[in-house]
């Protein structure tokens, strides 16, 4: 809630506590009031985590926690202790925790999150950079070196994981794009404020391997990623995993101009759906400074599962009961976002991914919906056009 990840972590509660707040105008759940209750932490700091967790189970004597910011990477301890405790952890946003977790369709028994899936998406980067990098070399607004070989590219990523299997999945995709498509630097960056918020040094390497794009496997990485290669007068093509939010306009300003980043399955605050215009209602009610991206439709989704599975269970609100539900759910139509299919990895699938592009210090939707399969479209719509 604090420093440059509150832009981050505050639009997520926000959402949380309007939704509750509607919740609670309604009647609560079968009469009962929710309440909500704010433990803040710093985002890549294992032990705070842990501590931050046990306050809630220990001191506040919590039911479930929901929608905190869970990729936060340094949540795993905190995970452990919240299996251990039997305490439901419910994430609109992604799930964090061993590799199988992660990736796979393996879940924590008290763990259940709404995101892409990790596999499909990464077809997506990969086709899309190719698409960006094409449009620059056609264009020769590629950086000079980059004639001989305009499809090397680097891969940045947070070193969980989470990120770095991402961004070797990504590597194995990328290659079978065509002979001259080789990831020629990849570079993990500590998950710790300090090596997040200077990145110059990686970029640096990136730059002096002769990549000629980049791929980022996490959100922050773009950001800060960008703004050291604006330092450095680097440019070149980048896209990135699930970076809309706040973080990337209002912190990073114009040198993530023409970034391209998926909305992590999430639907388009323009679409006309009855929970869209739910969701609107609330947040001018209670909230009419917000924006909405990510964390803010993420944390939505996180309670309109959970206000269905405890609404479900009537007056005997117990916590196995409610994690079968919100594990078995199916077709579960949230109406701002993707179906909800908690079997096997399909937790979103991609019904609803699409590009957009971080442009004047908004977003800009720049596809339609994607598949895993799909072509990347032949102009982007947006001011910024490909982005150079």
């Amino acid at each position: 809630m604090d420093g440059p990840a509150a832009q981050l972590g505050r639009p997520l509660y926000r959402t949380t506590q309007a939704y509750v707040n509607a919740l609670n105008a309604r009647g609560g759940i079968h009469g009962r009031r929710v309440e909500l209750y704010l433990q803040t932490a710093c985002i890549n700091c294992e032990d705070e985590n842990k501590l931050a967790a046990k306050a809630l189970v220990e001191q506040k004597h919590v039911f479930a926690i929901v929608n905190t910011y869970m990729n936060t990477y340094a949540f795993s301890s905190a995970l452990k202790y919240l299996n251990e405790k039997r305490v439901p952890l419910i994430q609109g946003w992604s799930g964090v925790g061993s590799d199988a977790q992660v990736w796979g369709s393996q879940q924590t028994r008290w763990n259940v999150y709404y995101t892409v899936r990790n596999t499909d998406a990464v077809y997506v980067y990969a086709h899309w950079l190719k698409k960006a990098m094409t449009e620059w070399k056609s264009a020769n607004a590629l950086p000079s070196n980059c004639g001989a070989h305009p499809f090397w590219v680097g891969a940045v990523y947070l070193d969980t994981p989470q990120d770095e299997r991402r961004a070797t999945e990504f590597g194995r995709v990328w290659t079978t794009l065509g002979p001259d498509h080789k990831v020629v630097s990849r570079q993990p960056v500590a998950a710790e404020e300090e090596a997040v918020t200077r990145m110059d040094s990686y970029v640096a390497a990136m730059r002096d391997a002769d990549a000629c794009g980049v791929f980022s496997a996490s959100n922050v990485t773009l950001v800060f990623g960008m703004q050291a290669a604006k330092r450095q007068s680097w440019k070149v093509p980048w896209v990135a995993k699930s970076a809309w939010g706040k973080a990337a306009t209002d912190n990073c300003g114009s040198p993530c101009d023409g970034g391209f980043t998926d909305n992590n399955g999430w639907g388009w605050p323009e679409d006309n759906t009855p929970q869209f215009r739910q969701y609107h209602d609330a947040m001018n009610r209670y909230y009419p400074d917000s924006t909405d991206d990510a964390q803010t439709l993420g944390g939505w989704i996180g309670l309109m599962a959970f206000e269905y599975s405890a609404g479900r269970l009537g007056a005997d609100l117990k916590r196995p009961a409610l994690m079968s539900i919100l594990t078995g759910l199916r077709n579960f139509q949230t109406g701002i976002g993707a179906t909800i299919n908690t079997s096997a990895a399909d937790h979103l699938g991609m019904g609803e991914t699409m590009m957009l592009q971080i442009c004047r210090n908004r977003f800009y939707r720049a596809s339609q919906n994607l598949g895993p399969s799909a072509s990347p479209p032949a102009t982007t719509g947006t001011p910024c056009g490909w982005g150079y």
